[in-house]
């Protein structure tokens, strides 16, 4: 009785963490797109950390200051448009292209288009 209890336990968990790694797991870059993977992963960390500056002026917001310098390159938020723009339906672009239209004003994503992104990119961060 016990093992069998054990058994459904484990099974849950082995199911609740493969549901999990499935939504957190990154779109899969060839080796020739790693400047496009690179550009993804920059887009997601300078919205990131848009998130955790204040405003008040302190060592910490500096810190984020530097660290968003670093990050939010406009060649890879070019890179990500451009890659997007020539495939509209690569949807391991739509979550860093979401979060683009949200730190940028240029080019903001009609209405239709960001409504379509976000019912298939699924995230809470940019999406109502």
């Amino acid at each position: 009785m016990r093992l069998q209890g054990l058994a459904v336990a484990i099974a849950g968990t082995f199911v609740w963490l493969s549901a999990s790694l499935s939504l957190a797991a990154p779109g899969v870059f060839s080796k020739d797109e790693q400047r496009l993977r690179k550009a993804v992963s920059d887009v997601e960390m300078c919205f990131h950390f848009a998130g955790e500056f204040s405003g008040d002026g302190s060592a910490r917001d500096k810190e984020i200051a530097r660290t968003q310098r670093e990050l939010c390159k406009k060649d890879g938020q070019r890179l990500v448009r451009q890659a997007y723009e020539k495939n509209p339906s690569d949807q391991r672009l739509y979550p860093a292209v979401l979060m683009l239209d949200s730190l940028t004003s240029e080019s903001p994503l009609p209405a239709a288009q960001k409504a379509r992104l976000c019912a298939a990119a699924k995230t809470e961060l940019v999406c109502p």
